[in-house]
């Protein structure tokens, strides 16, 4: 039995303690004071009950929101918020963290690399690692005060771990929590094999007239997804997936991804393969522009894939765009709130510097 405590008690952060503690893992749940009132119910029966691909009433060891409580005793501390809030809980968690611990962000996008900076720079040299998830595992979504519908939960899950050196002191943990997790080479995999960036804005931005108008009522993928816009949304994806060959990598394309996940058919495009992707079909939203698939995916996800590129000397010029076009329609600078490589840790950094740095942890 392993010592979990899951920071954030959304949809991932539900669906994450249900499976885990299914498993018969002690599993400890940490929500912000100002949100504690939305688990209530579970605080008070100590259970989370899930309801499709995966069954069953979990127990949940305890569920607090004081942090010092939460992360004692913890093997491992999932973070499970929206990426954008992951530099708050950094701050949140500096000044408790002791040698051992070990932090799982889910997903990354990166933040690894953030969330070890702002660290850093509180001044607390501690023996940790933060880890990245390739993706959240979930399609899902909370019922009632304490249930959770999980309509998809990946096959294939993966995770790189920051410094990669230190794998092995993690991945065992990970493995007993979720059998069969697969070890990537660092965390720039990890980061850079989450397409949701790429999936998200640029069918948001080309669908911008009919989210608006429809007040609601839009099916994202079966609406937003025409033959034209999985077109242009391919072309950028594919500059995620030159990034990562720059670095040595080689990522699986939003084509290749839904396959290879188990989520969807094969196919010989995008557009083929996201028809079949039925976990999606039936989900609405983005209901306004004004949404975590251009406030979140934008300055968290494009902005840090596209400064790496263009420091690698990639061509991102379809995510550049999109950048701006999105600020332009919301009226904000999302690089002066965004992930830069700035808030990471790495400008300026060579190809062969920055693989260094994630192997060991290290700044030369």
């Amino acid at each position: 039995m392993r010592n979990v405590t899951i920071l954030g008690c959304g949809n991932g952060g539900r669906s994450a303690a249900a499976e885990i503690a299914l498993r018969g893992h002690r599993v400890t749940l940490f929500e912000m004071a100002d949100f504690a009132d939305s688990v209530a119910k579970i605080r008070e029966t100590k259970a989370i009950k899930a309801v499709g691909i995966i069954e069953g009433t979990a127990t949940i060891h305890n569920v607090t929101s004081d942090i010092a409580e939460a992360i004692d005793g913890a093997e491992v501390i999932i973070i499970i918020v929206p990426t954008m809030f992951q530099l708050s809980y950094a701050r949140l968690l500096a000044p408790h963290l002791q040698d051992g611990h070990n932090i799982v962000l889910m997903p990354g996008s990166l933040g690894s690399l953030e969330f070890t900076e702002e660290i850093r720079k509180t001044g607390i040299e501690k023996d940790i690692t933060v880890s990245d998830f390739a993706a959240l595992p979930y399609a899902t979504r909370i019922i009632s005060p304490d249930t959770v519908r999980i309509f998809g939960r990946r096959a294939v899950l993966s995770m790189g771990v920051f410094p990669a050196e230190k794998s092995d002191r993690v991945m065992p943990i990970m493995e007993d929590l979720y059998p069969g997790i697969e070890t990537m080479r660092d965390v720039l995999e990890a980061g850079l094999s989450n397409p949701n960036p790429t999936l998200h804005c640029l069918g948001v931005i080309l669908n911008a007239g009919r989210i608006e108008y429809s007040h609601g009522e839009f099916y994202y993928y079966e609406e937003g997804l025409t033959p034209g816009v999985c077109k242009a949304v391919e072309n950028m994806d594919g500059e995620r997936v030159n990034i990562g060959g720059a670095l040595g990598l080689t990522l699986f394309s939003l084509k290749d991804t839904y396959p290879m996940m188990k989520y969807g058919p094969k196919g010989d495009s995008f557009w083929q393969v996201i028809r079949g992707v039925q976990p999606l079909m039936g989900v609405k939203g983005p209901g306004e522009l004004d949404n975590r698939y251009l406030t979140e995916d934008v300055p968290i996800g494009l902005v840090c894939y596209s400064q790496l590129g263009r420091q690698l000397g990639v061509d991102v010029k379809l995510m550049e765009s999109v950048i701006h076009i999105a600020g332009a329609m919301l009226g904000r600078d999302f690089y002066e709130n965004g992930r830069t490589l700035e808030r990471c840790g790495i400008a300026g950094m060579s190809a062969e510097t920055l693989l260094e740095y994630v192997k060991t942890g290290n700044k030369q």
